[in-house]
C-alpha cells in the first residue's frame, strides 16, 4: 500500500520539517498566536490545504515500484504523446489528444509540487470523468515514478516556513514580538557579538545623527541670521521716517555673528540679545495705538495709588515684619531691592527679553505695563546709586511727615505720571528710538512734594558743615526752583553733562507739587473740622 494518502492526510509535524530548530520562545510564540487567530483568518495551513476534494481512488492508488528511492522530480517529455498513445493509456478512443496531453501535464505538476489532494483545474474537471484522471495518474506513476511522499513534506515545509513568517511578521506589527536586528528577515548578528544586533543601538545612532544634523541646520540659520536681520531692518527705516537714524546706526553697528562651537559664550550672549530686541514691525502703529493703552494703565495706577493711601492702616508695632527697623527704613528697604533686583537681572542675559518688554519705556513699540515697571529698573551702577542715595536721604524725611501709605502713593503715582509723560512728548514729536527707564521721575516728585510741605522753612544742605549750614541755607520752595532751574538749563547743550530725560523729572517736580498742594489743602480740612481740644473750650 502506498503511503502517499497516508502523509498528505497527516497534520504536520514540527520535529520533521526545516524549522524544527526555532528557538523555543518563538515556537511558544507561534502557538499563541495560532492560538489567537482561527482557522478562518490564518494564512493557509498545510492540515487545511492537505484537505482532499478529489476522489479516494486518486489517494490510494498504487505507486510503482521502486519509486521510493527516485527523486522528488521525474522528467516529463516536452512533446504531446500521440493519440494512440493517449487512447492507451485512458481507455478511451473519444478523449481529445489536447486534453489527454492536458491531463498528464497537470497530474505531474501536482506530483512535483505535492499537492495531489487539490482539485484539478476547472477546464480539466468538468469534462473529464474521475477514472480518467485515476487512469493518467496511474500511467504516470508507472511511466516516470518519483518520491511523491517528499514532495508532500517538501511542501508541507514550506507552507508552514510562510505561515511562521506571517504569523512572526503580525506578531511584530502587535509589538508581541521584537528580533534582535529590529526587522523581521534582517540579520540577527554581527561579528564578535553572539547576543547580535541592538535595537537600542540603532535607535541611538539615529537619533545622534538627526540631533547632529539639526544643530549643524541651527547653526549656520544662525550664522546667517544677522545678513537676514539687516535686511529686516532697511526694510523697517525705509518705512517709517521716525526710525530711520536709529536703524541706520544699528545697521552701522551690526557685527558678525560669534560662532557657537568656537565662541559659545559670546553666541549665547549674542543669542540672548536677538530674541530681546527681535520686536514685531510697528511701522504701521498710529500714535493713538501707541499711548492709550499707556494711558490706561496709568489711570488705573493712580486709583489704586488713591485708593492705598486712603485704606491703608499703619500695624501696630508687634505686628509689623521688621519691628526693630523704623517704618521709614523699612520702607524704603523694601524699594531699594526691588531697584538692585532688578538691576541685577539686567545682567542675566536670559532675561533681558522680559525686561525689554516691561522694564524699559520704548516709544517705537510700547508696552503699557513699562510706564510702572521702568520706575524701577535701572542698567548702570552709577544711574542706581545715585537715585537710591538721594531717595533714602530725601524719601526718609517725606515717610517721616506723611507715612507709609501716602509715601507709596505718591512714589508710584508720580513714577508712572512722569514716565508716561516723556513718552508721550516723544511720540507726538516723532521720537521714537529715545528709550527711558529709572527711578528719577518718582524721586522728583519726592523732592518736590518735600520742598513743598516745608515751603516756608528754613532748609540747607545736611552733608554741609555747621558753620555752611548757617549762610547756604534757603526755604523750600526756593530750593525747589533752584533745582527746576538746573533741569531747564539742560535744554542748552553747553549745560548738558548727562544724558538724562528731563522731560521726566520735570513732570516728576509737577507731580510732586500737585500733590504736596493737595495733601497740604487735606490736612487744612481736617484740622478745621477736628480743632484741638483747647480751642473747642472756648467754643470754636
Amino acid at each position: 500500500m502506498n503511503n502517499a494518502a497516508t502523509i498528505a492526510w497527516r497534520p504536520p509535524c514540527r520535529w520533521i520539517h526545516a524549522y524544527s530548530r526555532t528557538s523555543s520562545a518563538r515556537s511558544s510564540l507561534l502557538d499563541q498566536l495560532r492560538l489567537i487567530y482561527p482557522s478562518s483568518i490564518r494564512p493557509r495551513s498545510a492540515i487545511r490545504c492537505l484537505s482532499s476534494k478529489t476522489p479516494t481512488s486518486r489517494k490510494a492508488s498504487q505507486r510503482a515500484p521502486g519509486s521510493q528511492t527516485r527523486g522528488i522530480t521525474a522528467a516529463f517529455p516536452e512533446r504531446d504523446l500521440p493519440a494512440p498513445q493517449i487512447a492507451q493509456i485512458f481507455g478511451t478512443a473519444t478523449l481529445p489528444a489536447k486534453l489527454g496531453n492536458q491531463i498528464l501535464r497537470a497530474l505531474q505538476d501536482q506530483r512535483v509540487s505535492g499537492t495531489l489532494d487539490l482539485p484539478l483545474p476547472d477546464e480539466i474537471t468538468r469534462v473529464a470523468p474521475p477514472h480518467i484522471i485515476d487512469a493518467g495518474l496511474a500511467w504516470l506513476r508507472s511511466k516516470h515514478p518519483m518520491d511523491e511522499d517528499a514532495a508532500i513534506l517538501a511542501r508541507i515545509e514550506r507552507e508552514e516556513q510562510e505561515e511562521e513568517e506571517q504569523l512572526i511578521r503580525r506578531a511584530e506589527e502587535l509589538g508581541l514580538y521584537k528580533p534582535q536586528s529590529g526587522k523581521f528577515g534582517s540579520s540577527t548578528t554581527k561579528e564578535g557579538d553572539v547576543y547580535g544586533s541592538s535595537v537600542l543601538d540603532e535607535v541611538r545612532k539615529k537619533n545622534i545623527k538627526e540631533s547632529k544634523q539639526m544643530e549643524e541646520k541651527q547653526r549656520q540659520d544662525w550664522l546667517d541670521g544677522e545678513a537676514k536681520r539687516i535686511e529686516q531692518l532697511q526694510a523697517r527705516a525705509e518705512k517709517l521716517k521716525g526710525i530711520q537714524k536709529y536703524e541706520s546706526q544699528e545697521l552701522t553697528e551690526a557685527r558678525p555673528r560669534a560662532d557657537p562651537e568656537q565662541r559659545p559664550a559670546l553666541a549665547w550672549i549674542q543669542q540672548q540679545h536677538v530674541k530681546a530686541t527681535s520686536t514685531t514691525d510697528a511701522s504701521k502703529l498710529t500714535t493713538a495705538g501707541r499711548l492709550l493703552p499707556s494711558l490706561a494703565v496709568v489711570a488705573l495706577t493712580l486709583g489704586l495709588c488713591y485708593v492705598f493711601s486712603e485704606s491703608y492702616e499703619a500695624p501696630l508695632h508687634n505686628q509689623r515684619m521688621w519691628p526693630d527697623i523704623q517704618p521709614a527704613a523699612a520702607t524704603l528697604t523694601a524699594i531699594v531691592g526691588l531697584n538692585a533686583g532688578v538691576f541685577l537681572l539686567w545682567k542675566f542675559p536670559p532675561a533681558w527679553r522680559l525686561l525689554n518688554k516691561y522694564f524699559i519705556n520704548v516709544p517705537y513699540y510700547p508696552y503699557a505695563a513699562s510706564v510702572v515697571g521702568s520706575v524701577f529698573s535701572h542698567q548702570q551702577l552709577r544711574h542706581l546709586g545715585s537715585n537710591m542715595f538721594i531717595l533714602w536721604f530725601v524719601g526718609k524725611k517725606l515717610h517721616d511727615d506723611i507715612g507709609r501709605g501716602d509715601f507709596v502713593a505718591v512714589y508710584l503715582s508720580a513714577g508712572a505720571f512722569a514716565t508716561f509723560s516723556s513718552f508721550a512728548i516723544r511720540v507726538l514729536s516723532n521720537t521714537l528710538t529715545v528709550s527711558s527707564l529709572g527711578a528719577s521721575g518718582a524721586i522728583s516728585g519726592v523732592v518736590a512734594m518735600w520742598c513743598i510741605l516745608h515751603s516756608n522753612e528754613r532748609l540747607t544742605i545736611a552733608f554741609l558743615p555747621r558753620e555752611w549750614q548757617e549762610k547756604i541755607s534757603a526755604s523750600g520752595s526756593t530750593f525747589l526752583c533752584a533745582i527746576i532751574l538746573g533741569e531747564l538749563l539742560n535744554f542748552i547743550p553747553a549745560f548738558r553733562f548727562f544724558a538724562v530725560d528731563l522731560w521726566s523729572h520735570l513732570a516728576g517736580y509737577g507731580a510732586g507739587i500737585v500733590l504736596g498742594l493737595l495733601w497740604k489743602e487735606k490736612k487744612e480740612r481736617e484740622r478745621r473740622r477736628n480743632p484741638p481740644s483747647w480751642l473747642k473750650s472756648f467754643g470754636f
